[in-house]
């Protein structure tokens, strides 16, 4: 063994500490994140305006909220979120905001009291408004308790010098950073008053273009707009033959789709082909229990997957039962490309929340198996709650080394696999198997209608609907030799043979020297 070999199995042993000498001299200690890492994470943590707006409204799922509405003002100069959730107290306003980072919702549950499973969890969520605006207020009460809250956070504070936000004291490493100040004050309320509206004021600029809402039916820079459209106006824009992406849409309607893939509202009527829809019910039941609506400017939005498939298509149910992960889902397959492109590749749920939107790389899938037919599938996957823990803090990405990820990695991998090669088999092979058999029903109606022009009638073949299965020999020879390609001097020799068999010697001579002199004119 080697001095290097040595060293490396040392290193594994060590993992198993031995005992201590009875001299040595003790110490331990916790390995701690710097408040500033916080900071810098929480700010630009969000990469679209849709991304910001999905962390409030999943909020208000948490709430309990039965109805959500987004109001995005004429100008766009304010943003107003307001639900019917069980609402906010003082005390739990300061309980769970004043320290970033530090979420409290699952301290003693994992559900809400109607039932439904916790989406936040890391505790940054209401942070997200300081993406869109410089100000927040919040205006809540909670039922059964006779107190109306208001508070107004101050996210410009933000965007102050660093050194004047530090909050460590005494040369300690200190536990936070200013993310911006709050004020408010409580009223009295009615004590069955519950609720929560969220204001964002002073909207950034660059939110604002993408906020501003097209009047109704008018064309944005050439683009299609969803405003205030219902959800059966919504599946037929997104249904459309020629729609190849969403950006084909303005902004304002992109920032909506991409909201409604997020968080846990309805699946869009008939949004995929009605002979595979019950095979699916169970996550339509899912999402229909939780008895959640979103309004956005009036517009009931549902989730924006609208499978069409009006060229043949499949559906694959996924389940898998592994010790680490558990999920179920489905894959669905249509002959040709995939439009939107959005919706192409595999879209994850935990707890009903996607994360992030469809992956077009598949998990890190193959990019050269049956690369043509990875563009023609859509998966959804609804994974269990041992895959959150995966979930890196921006709740867009998954730690590929994380166990739970491995494990359905491969089982997507495994049966993504499968799909591919079914749809290879299905839109591909068979496909050109039957175009062959049509082409040879034009060769052989052709070899009829010329020989119908020289008086010849010839006997009519049986006919099949795939290339060699009927149960005639002769109609199997006829489909066959009808899309064979064949070479002058093959043909020639084909006639000669039936011309050797039907003609005397002499017209056979004859035969044979005008057939050849007018194949090679």
């Amino acid at each position: 063994m080697t001095d290097a070999e040595s060293l490396a199995n040392g290193f594994v042993d060590s993992i198993d500490l031995e005992a201590p000498p009875s001299d040595a001299e003790l110490f331990d200690g916790e390995i701690t994140v710097a408040s500033r890492i916080v900071d810098f994470l929480s700010s630009g943590l969000y990469e679209s305006p849709a991304a910001c707006l999905k962390e409030l409204i999943n909020n208000s799922y948490d709430a309990d909220a039965k109805k959500v509405e987004v109001l995005v003002k004429p100008e766009a100069d304010q943003i107003v979120i307001s639900d019917d959730g069980i609402g906010l107290t003082r005390d739990e306003f300061v309980t769970h905001f004043k320290r970033v980072s530090e979420s409290h919702k699952r301290d003693h549950r994992s559900k809400t009291p109607s039932g439904r499973p916790l989406v936040g969890r890391i505790g940054i969520g209401l942070i997200a408004a300081n993406e869109l605006c410089d100000a927040m207020e919040i205006t809540s009460t909670k039922k059964g308790h006779p107190e109306k809250l208001r508070v107004t956070i101050n996210f410009a504070a933000m965007r102050e010098d660093p050194t004047g936000r530090d909050r460590r004291e005494n040369g300690d490493d200190g536990i936070a950073f200013k993310k911006g100040d709050f004020e408010g004050w409580v009223e009295t309320a009615p004590k069955s008053h519950h609720y929560t509206r969220i204001f964002l004021r002073r909207i950034t600029d660059s939110a604002r273009k993408i906020f501003v809402g097209a009047p109704r039916g008018v064309m944005t820079a050439g683009r299609d707009s969803l405003y205030g459209l219902s959800p059966d106006s919504v599946v037929k824009k997104l249904e459309k033959p020629n729609l190849r992406s969403w950006s084909e849409f303005d902004e304002y309607s992109q920032t909506m789709l991409e909201v409604g893939l997020n968080v846990p509202v309805r699946y869009a009527p008939n949004w995929i082909p009605r002979d595979v829809r019950s095979r699916v019910a169970d996550l339509e039941r899912e999402v229909d229990e939780a008895d959640f609506t979103l309004f956005y400017d009036g517009t009931d939005v549902r989730k924006p997957t609208v499978l069409r498939a009006p060229e043949g298509h499949f559906l694959r149910r996924f389940s898998f039962d592994g010790e680490a992960v558990s999920a179920r889902g489905y894959f669905f397959a249509k002959r040709k490309v995939l439009h939107p492109q959005e919706l192409n590749g595999l879209l994850i749920r935990i707890r009903r929340a996607a994360v992030a939107d469809y992956d077009g790389g598949w998990m890190d899938f193959s990019a050269t198996e049956n690369r043509l037919f990875q563009d023609w599938v859509s998966a959804e996957i609804w994974a269990d709650d041992r895959l959150e823990d995966a979930l890196n803090i921006d709740r867009r990405t998954l730690r590929v080394t994380h166990p739970a990820y491995v494990e359905l990695q491969a089982a997507v991998h495994e049966q993504l696999s499968d799909v591919l090669k079914e749809a290879r088999d299905l839109f591909y092979t068979q496909r050109s198997k039957t175009r062959r058999v049509s082409q040879a029903r034009e060769q052989i109606d052709r070899v009829h209608e010329i020989a119908s022009d020289h008086g010849v009638r010839l006997p009519r073949v049986q006919r099949s609907n795939q290339l060699g299965s009927g149960s005639e020999p002769d109609e199997k020879r006829a489909i066959r030799r009808a899309v064979a390609k064949m070479t002058v001097s093959e043909v020639y020799g084909i006639a000669l043979e039936v011309a050797q068999e039907e003609l005397s010697p002499k017209q056979y001579q004859k035969f044979a020297s005008a057939l050849a002199a007018r194949l090679l004119k």
